[in-house]
């Protein structure tokens, strides 16, 4: 591992009042959400930095929805000193007193949500198996780890599932241990850890929601989107950018003036401009469009015919 990177931040008593971090009832709360916004580190960062949230929040609880941070989003957050900044214990807080659960869980705690569904461990270690085939980078953190192990590799991907119990742990906690700066290991095992969530029968749809800034994990997301309807069926899974997420406040009257979008937009952007994947009321299909971030706050809350994307 980055000497860089730890799984358990120096300070992780700072937050473990404000979260839900153990594995049974962050398993039940997963399975009675009707929906689980993961955030990935950009997303995280950006939203930190906004001044007052809650419209935020307020979204997310009237979704019906939990909050959740992976390890691996942990070990990148606190990439340097091994120590959650002040910034994030403060935006955590912040959720949780708005009324928000918000889970910090390993990788491998998404075991004990199939396993209440599902019986056996080969029928997991298959789900898990099909979740890395299918939601991996072709240059990430799971194909670096699978070059340094290629035993591992085999147990997971070759032709016999194996039985025994250990494996998902096995395979989460190598590739967190392969982890280097700069990489995308916490949006690609979110990724895998969404694809086999997808098999348990929900009534909610999109269930499982990636919150992101990052094009990269929106192009990761994609694949695997687009993998999981084409198995089951089912549109479980999205990802939606702070751009988007404004719209949709937008939509449902949580937000309703230029100062409500420019406040979000200014709390994670650096720059005047911002690229937005949207149609607007005549186009029939999703453009990328460069606008200034008044006039994209200007546009969101007075043309209806507007729609992002990302």
């Amino acid at each position: 591992m980055d000497n860089n990177h730890c799984e358990v931040p120096a300070n992780f008593t700072e937050i473990e009042s404000y979260v839900i971090a153990e594995q049974e009832e962050a398993a039940e709360a997963i399975l009675q959400s009707e929906k689980c916004f993961f955030y990935d580190t950009c997303a995280f960062r950006n939203h930190m930095n906004i001044a007052e949230p809650n419209r935020i929040f307020q979204y997310i609880k009237q979704a019906g929805g939990i909050v959740v941070i992976t390890r691996g989003i942990i070990m990148e957050l606190c990439s340097g000193d091994n120590r959650l900044w002040e910034q994030h214990v403060n935006y955590i807080k912040k959720m949780c007193q708005y009324g928000l659960r918000v889970l910090v869980i390993y990788e491998e705690d998404m075991k004990k949500a199939l396993e209440i569904c599902f019986a056996g461990s080969a029928e997991i270690h298959t789900m898990l198996s099909f979740a890395v085939k299918n939601a991996k980078s072709k240059e990430g953190a799971v194909e670096r780890t699978f070059e340094r192990n290629p035993s591992l590799k085999q147990e997971l991907l070759g032709n016999t599932i194996r039985k025994e119990g250990s494996l998902m742990e096995r395979f989460f906690q190598e590739v967190r241990s392969n982890k280097v700066s700069g990489d995308n290991l916490g949006e690609e095992l979110i990724a895998i850890c969404m694809h086999m969530l997808s098999n348990i029968p929900e009534f909610s749809s999109p269930k499982y929601i990636l919150l992101t800034d990052d094009r990269r994990a929106i192009t990761l997301l994609g694949r695997t989107i687009r993998d999981v309807f084409r198995y089951t069926g089912k549109r479980s899974i999205t990802g939606i950018t702070t751009t988007k997420l404004c719209w949709l406040m937008v939509r449902d009257e949580i937000i309703t003036t230029k100062e409500q979008v420019l406040e979000i937009l200014e709390g994670g952007n650096t720059g005047q401009n911002i690229k937005v994947l949207c149609s607007e009321k005549y186009e029939l299909e999703p453009n990328e469009k460069i606008f200034g971030l008044g006039e994209f706050a200007k546009k969101l809350i007075s043309d209806r015919g507007l729609k992002v994307y990302a």
